[in-house]
């Protein structure tokens, strides 16, 4: 593994593409805000956008920001399904018709239905684990825990077998990746290509089963429901489908292997929470606000627009980054201090904002909250095995690729 050390002043040129800023991106993010809160990035063929206020504009203001490209622009020839754009990637009214079927899975009396399920996934993971591992020893978090702890939960959801639960991982992994195939070579890509053919062909098969045999599960909740009198199309339920497999897997993955890194640096937090489960909330919001799981989204100009001084022309991709306005040092006091007792006083952008809010932040609060309780219950040591982190490859998604921990059984 590659061990890359911080930069230092001079050398901030921001490049979401450089190893070096997919490591650490931190300080490269305060030096936009400061002088170059707009910066054309040559790499994606962007514009990023650093501050807080800014962003929040761009975000709520659907009719000049698009979001119409943002799944063709991530993902290119690799969507599972090409034909019909997904939730994410429509702007309103079609955006709101589908996000109001959506948003019957995600409403929180809905999501707390499936509290208990959580803690017995959760339990059930370390079970696994542990007649493995034995009492003590190590094991990789990422890939034996937190790859899997959600994608059980989302395949409860979507009312899919969890006996196939790894794949989804492998699948949804590849697809992402796809937002740097240009650095590619081609048997990358074809791995990437692989993976979305098993996701589509595999909801292709689940949809022809559960249009035969439908049940209370969202899939069949998503066949059986009218938008203005309406069915919704094969390709628009495989869609929908497909979004929120990638959604609801990536980003609880990533929150909790970031919440036991920020953890392991800040060791007197952790004892904090060792010693009293109810600052987990805390801790989560913390890390959502300092080290989020989703760095970057796209949305596209539809008229030429000015931001922070800049003209940006219409037809441009422009990349509103997340991660750098929840340290806006104008919105947050001390924001590169990691801080479980700070007092928010202004919306995190770590789920969004304005009409593409994320539907799941909830699900995935409290699906981190869950995991984290029995975890920390279960285990009288658990602690990363290095103070280096291999960093998933990715300029928006962060998280650990492999987390090598240590572990003793209570």
């Amino acid at each position: 593994m590659t061990v890359l050390s911080k930069p230092e002043a001079g050398d901030l040129d921001y490049d979401p593409l450089d190893p070096a800023v997919k490591h650490e991106p931190y300080p490269y993010y305060v030096e936009l805000r400061r002088n170059e809160p707009v910066k054309w990035l040559p790499g994606l063929q962007a514009w990023g956008v650093a501050r807080y206020d800014d962003i929040d504009m761009l975000l709520k203001d659907g009719r000049t920001f698009s979001s119409g490209q943002f799944w063709p622009a991530l993902l290119g020839e690799y969507d599972p399904v090409p034909e019909e754009p997904p939730m994410i990637s429509m702007d309103p009214p079609g955006h709101m018709q589908l996000r109001r079927i959506a948003n019957k899975a995600f409403v929180p009396s809905k999501v707390n239905g499936l509290k208990d399920r959580t803690y017995e996934i959760a339990n059930s993971l370390i079970d696994d684990i542990l007649a493995k591992h034995g009492p003590e020893g190590e094991f990789d978090f990422a890939w034996e825990f937190t790859a899997l702890y959600p994608v059980t939960v989302v395949a409860e959801v979507l009312g899919v077998p969890t006996e196939r639960r790894a794949e989804f991982k492998y699948w949804v992994d590849d697809v992402l990746s796809a937002a740097n195939r240009a650095a590619y070579g081609p048997e990358k890509l074809r791995k990437i290509e692989e993976s979305s053919k098993r996701m589509r062909d595999f909801f292709e098969d689940l949809y022809d089963e559960r249009i035969q045999n439908l049940g209370d599960d969202l899939l069949s909740t998503f066949i059986q429901t009218e938008v203005d009198g309406q069915k919704l199309t094969r390709n628009q339920v495989l869609s929908m489908a497909c979004l929120l497999l990638i959604g609801g897997v990536e980003t609880t993955t990533n929150l909790l292997g970031t919440t036991l890194i920020e953890l392991n640096r800040h060791r007197d937090v952790f004892d904090r929470v060792l010693a009293d489960h109810g600052l987990i909330p805390a801790v989560l919001e913390e890390v959502l606000r300092y080290n989020p799981p989703v760095q970057i989204i796209f949305r596209h100009t539809t008229a030429e627009v000015e931001i922070a001084g800049t003209t940006i022309p219409a037809g441009a991709a422009v990349m509103p980054i997340l991660a750098s306005a929840n340290r806006d040092e104008s919105k947050f006091d001390n924001p590169e201090i990691f801080d479980i007792d700070r007092k928010i006083e202004v919306p995190l952008m770590s789920f969004g904002q304005g009409p593409h809010f994320c539907l799941g932040n909830y699900l995935s609060r409290m699906e981190a909250k869950s995991a984290l309780e029995v975890v920390f219950s279960r285990f009288s040591l658990i602690e990363p095995v290095s103070d280096d982190v291999h960093w998933l490859d990715s300029y928006f998604a962060r998280g650990p690729h492999v987390l090598p921990v240590r572990f003793k059984v209570r």
